[in-house]
């Protein structure tokens, strides 16, 4: 007979099932031939004796039918992480900010990272992503160039011509100082 314990007491080793139709037996821990320990909601199969149930054992259930699991529960199957040429890129393009001279050096550089990078996810996009980065990149890498090279191009200010005169100088030594700079400069 097949039923459902709704009940075990641990400390006195007793316990009640119940059949679908509502009737009820009782059982003791000698009677249990299950796997495991006895607990409420357990489908079980047994012998009725009078009020007793003897022979007590779980329900065997119906195999289930295998379903494929999606591919990310899969244990082989990883998240496509960020290429790291692509984050190389980006780092070596804003290093790029940092050093006037050599900004064209760093972005020439961050270029070819962002080349790799893009080549590394074209080639095994399930692996890797970071297309965005690889742009950013480039991007970053063109503006940084192109700031220094209009920095470096930039005219110089003209030299000053002011003089600090000292109190209770006349003009004519003013004349003959700015003379003596601009010969010796």
């Amino acid at each position: 007979m097949d039923g459902e314990i709704i009940a075990f007491d641990d400390a006195a080793q007793e316990g009640t099932i119940e059949t679908p139709d509502g009737q009820r037996y009782d059982f003791g821990l000698a009677d249990w031939r299950g796997r495991g320990l006895p607990g409420p909601g357990t489908a079980v199969r047994f012998d009725p004796r009078g009020q007793r149930a003897r022979q007590v054992l779980n329900r065997p259930e119906p195999q289930r039918r295998a379903r494929p699991c999606p591919p990310a529960a899969r244990s082989g199957a990883e998240t496509p992480r960020h290429a790291n040429a692509a984050i190389a890129a980006v780092v070596v393009a804003l290093l790029g900010l940092f050093f006037d001279v050599l900004a064209p050096l760093f972005g020439a550089v961050a270029v070819l990272f962002a080349l790799f990078g893009l080549y590394q996810i074209r080639r095994s996009p399930e692996r890797y992503r970071g297309r965005l980065f690889c742009w950013v990149a480039i991007g970053l890498a063109a503006v940084v160039t192109l700031l220094s090279g209009l920095l470096a191009t930039a005219p110089a200010p003209p030299a000053s011509a002011h003089v600090n005169v000292m109190p209770g100088d006349t003009a004519g030594r003013q004349s003959s100082a700015i003379a003596s700079r601009s010969s010796q400069g």
